[in-house]
């Protein structure tokens, strides 16, 4: 999703929110609220690695590439609004939308290359920097609470999510090259590669919820089915085509949890914790790499992984 796509999105949904929230209270009757609408806004830190790995093909090694991107810290601001209905054919449904992004300030880049089987005689391998790398996610769905008593509910949920991600490596280092020891040390030309994921994804979950007058709690499992996609371009590699060197395509599945608390100071505002996992693997994809002269050659994307751990605190507004 390109920046004014989303731009022009979120002032859509802005204003739906709030055209909700600023209805006078007698423009639905002497009963309560048609809805309560809540607004979040946070900050916080996600630390995540992503690792892919491709086959040599042709009788090459089972993992002749393998690059990760190791403990990338994203600092992270996050907007978030929902709409549940307690009057009308829609009571005890709710809509949601969710957008984070963030920019690395810290993470680390392996890059090692292998001549035979489950990484067998490594014969290069560099190391590299992911600061400045960024990501972004927004998330799209609709939930149902089904309350079980006064203060418990189970809240199943349908959602769209997409995640893209600019991975970066600079600085680079070689510490490995069995071909030519000369090459080691840092890189005598620039590194600025990029390695550019994009993650589509249908979420189903489950949520749990307990709140009473002044604390809010839940607890949100959720099923990702994946479709991948990333795009390359490897700068320092004068036999690849720029700026597209290679890509990535492959489907997959995935696991989140979520938990998150809220404390209400008032009627209007609450101060909000939050604290989530994401654990995400493709299966066997297509690598396609575009080489100078024009030719291509195609290979077996392995995997793709994608692991995650954030927290945020903001500010949650109700209406």
């Amino acid at each position: 999703m390109d920046t004014h796509t989303l731009t022009k999105f979120l002032r859509i949904v802005s204003c739906s929110l709030l055209s909700i929230c600023t209805l006078p209270a007698w423009a639905f009757g002497p009963d309560t609220a048609p809805a309560e609408v809540k607004f979040n806004t946070s900050y916080g830190n996600t630390q995540g690695t992503l690792n892919w790995q491709i086959a040599g093909g042709n009788g090459g090694p089972n993992i002749l590439s393998e690059l990760t991107y190791r403990n990338v810290q994203f600092k992270q601001f996050q907007m978030s609004g929902s709409t549940l209905f307690k009057r009308g054919p829609l009571t005890n449904a709710e809509l949601f939308v969710d957008y984070k992004t963030g920019i690395a300030s810290d993470g680390s880049v392996q890059d090692s290359d292998y001549q035979t089987d489950n990484r067998g005689q490594e014969y290069s391998r560099s190391h590299s920097s992911a600061n400045g790398s960024r990501m972004q996610d927004i998330t799209l769905g609709a939930a149902y609470h089904f309350q079980i008593n006064t203060y418990q509910s189970l809240i199943p949920m349908l959602a769209y999510t997409s995640k893209t991600q600019k991975m970066l490596m600079t600085e680079g280092l070689q510490v490995v090259d069995i071909y030519n020891p000369y090459n080691l040390g840092p890189f005598r030309n620039t590194l600025n590669s990029s390695y550019i994921t994009s993650w589509d994804s249908i979420v189903m979950g489950m949520g749990w919820k307990m709140e009473t007058q002044n604390h809010e709690l839940l607890l949100n499992a959720k099923f990702h089915l994946l479709d991948y996609h990333a795009e390359a371009d490897w700068n320092l590699r004068s036999d690849f085509a720029h700026p597209k060197s290679f890509e990535h395509w492959a489907g997959g599945n995935g696991f989140g949890l979520q938990l998150s608390y809220a404390y209400r100071f008032s009627e209007l505002f609450s101060l909000w914790l939050n604290w989530y996992r994401e654990d995400w693997r493709t299966n066997p994809g297509t690598d396609v790499v575009y080489l100078a002269d024009g030719s291509r050659g195609t290979t077996t994307l392995n995997e793709v992984t994608w692991e995650a751990t954030g927290f945020a605190t903001g500010l949650l507004f109700r209406f």
